[in-house]
């Protein structure tokens, strides 16, 4: 299936203070979805952001902004074999933190440590536009009603980057914990600062068997299809 990408859960840094050396720019493209008398409309917006380049810093925490941030479900579903819909499921209810350190390294220009990664979203809280949906996941399948919370941790992690630069594009790998089930998940992300906020977008693909239920069916007439991919859409701010 192919991967939709924008972003459970990741990371870049950020410091007070800039460089004098010359920023780089990268190119961010974001989806919104909105509904007009009934049909869903997808609009794509592309924004420009300027990299800085950091001086070192370390143990610097940071946590959630869950007035800016957005984690989402995105499922195909499969209608009598004839179309597939893709169905998003999305909450705001993100709590969590790391911290970071930025300082030269042997791997490479500079190096993160990122430690004590913590990220929860509360699963009962998720919308899709369907409160049928809603509420046939939070008492069937992924029954969110008696596993409210998903959550996303990594104790420590190094990854080098470019010249002190605040973009980061890796694949990390952290435990996603659903239903009490602890699974090791890779999330494909890009992070960056911008004015002094730490900006995560970030994906992944997930089977509903490796947590233990199958993914939603309604005989003879539908049935969601693995892989689910799981978007990330963060913000974090120095606490």
């Amino acid at each position: 299936m192919k991967k939709i990408l924008v972003f459970l859960l990741l990371f870049s840094f950020c410091s007070d203070t800039t460089s004098e050396q010359e920023n780089e720019a990268i190119t961010i493209e974001s989806t919104n979805t909105s509904t007009v008398q009934g049909e869903e409309l997808n609009e794509t917006t592309t924004t420009l952001i300027e990299i800085e380049q950091l001086e070192t810093f370390t143990n610097i925490t940071y946590e959630i902004n869950n007035e800016k941030s957005i984690v989402s479900y995105l499922a195909p579903k499969d209608f009598l074999n004839s179309n597939i819909e893709i169905v998003r499921g999305s909450t705001r209810e993100i709590v969590g933190g790391f911290t970071l350190s930025l300082d030269s390294c042997d791997l490479s220009d500079s190096c993160l440590l990122i430690t004590d990664l913590i990220i929860s979203a509360d699963l009962t809280t998720l919308k899709s536009g369907n409160s049928v949906r809603d509420n046939a996941i939070k008492r069937n399948w992924l029954e969110s009603n008696l596993f409210p919370s998903a959550m996303y941790k990594i104790d420590e992690l190094i990854l080098p980057n470019n010249d002190f630069d605040s973009k980061i594009d890796e694949t990390v790998v952290g435990i996603l914990t659903i239903r009490n089930i602890e699974v090791n998940i890779p999330f494909t992300i890009t992070a960056y600062m911008d004015e002094g906020e730490i900006m995560i977008f970030g994906s992944t693909e997930i089977d509903t068997t490796w947590f233990g239920f199958d993914a939603p069916t309604k005989f003879n007439a539908w049935e969601v299809l693995n892989p689910i991919v799981i978007e990330v859409e963060l913000t974090a701010k120095r606490k």
